[in-house]
């Protein structure tokens, strides 16, 4: 693995400037089975929690609209600041103007990315530091674990991994140092009821509420289908169902703060759509007056 890490480091061929050239470099890593990153390093970035490993890598839902897809994704905001890299591992030197190692586990974690003229008692190479300086780490890929039901409120995640790659960003060439898997911590609030009403269903207008759908007064309200205007948004509206593996079912209430759900045929009154994903109910779309025909 060290050998490979090698060979990659010095083919600046070699870059994730696009997806095309990312893809490229997955295909390097396909075959080899990416090591975990070790946890003194991960709660010297800030990745872990310093007292019992604990991973501060949250999880939260996205929608990839080129995929046309919701997936679960790791939370990059922790990855991702500015001379993290430098500013975590090294420490003033022997002046102002020399770094070295902050400690031992910081002077392993950079020789194990190929960077070897100092350590926790030597300074490094000017030419050390400011490759140090240009480290960068991105998320390639999220692997999520099981989506659960948060009571009738939410859903939550459980821990998961991601794999990132730690590169080198040089002018405008990123070069691939290397590849970790690392862990992601659970998260208890996916934000669901949010995401539909404000990404999904802006208001009744967003529906299909006609008597093809069985939204008619004297029709019965279990006729009544889950349709939307736009494919998009259909579409959206089912990825998400898809990822979160639920099923789906409607209410209709006479009042946004009333109980009781409406049964029996559809009124010539308002009434206000109670969707379920599961248990977990969205907040009430106030449908207006069924139509009379």
């Amino acid at each position: 693995m060290r050998s490979i890490k090698i060979t990659l480091k010095m083919m600046s061929a070699i870059t994730l400037t696009s997806i095309s050239t990312s893809s490229l470099i997955a295909c390097e890593y396909d075959s080899i089975k990416v090591p975990d990153l070790n946890s003194r390093y991960a709660k010297l970035l800030g990745w872990y929690n310093s007292d019992n490993s604990i991973s501060l890598i949250q999880q939260k839902l996205s929608y990839d609209s080129n995929k046309e897809k919701y997936l679960i994704i790791a939370d990059d905001s922790s990855i991702i600041p500015d001379n993290l890299f430098k500013n975590k591992l090294l420490i003033t030197g022997s002046t102002s103007k020399k770094y070295k190692a902050r400690n031992e586990h910081a002077a392993a974690f950079l020789q194990e990315l190929g960077y070897t003229s100092g350590n926790e008692n030597q300074d490094y190479s000017n030419y050390d530091v400011n490759e140090i300086s240009n480290l960068i780490a991105k998320v390639r890929n999220s692997n999520p674990s099981k989506i659960t039901e948060n009571n009738e409120n939410d859903f939550q995640v459980s821990d998961g991994t991601c794999q990132i790659d730690i590169v080198n960003k040089d002018d405008k060439i990123d070069k691939l140092i290397t590849s970790y898997t690392i862990n992601t911590s659970k998260n208890n609030q996916l934000g669901i009821n949010n995401i539909i009403i404000t990404n999904i269903i802006f208001n009744k207008s967003t529906l299909k509420l006609t008597t093809e759908e069985g939204f008619r007064q004297g029709n019965p309200i279990t006729s009544f289908k889950l349709k939307f205007k736009s494919d998009d948004k259909q579409k959206q509206f089912d990825e998400l169902v898809k990822l979160l593996n639920t099923k789906i079912s409607t209410q209709f209430f006479s009042d946004i703060n009333n109980w009781t759900p409406v049964t029996g045929n559809f009124p010539n009154s308002k009434v206000f759509l109670e969707i379920h994903f599961g248990n977990v109910s969205i907040h009430r779309i106030d449908c207006g007056l069924a139509p009379t025909e």
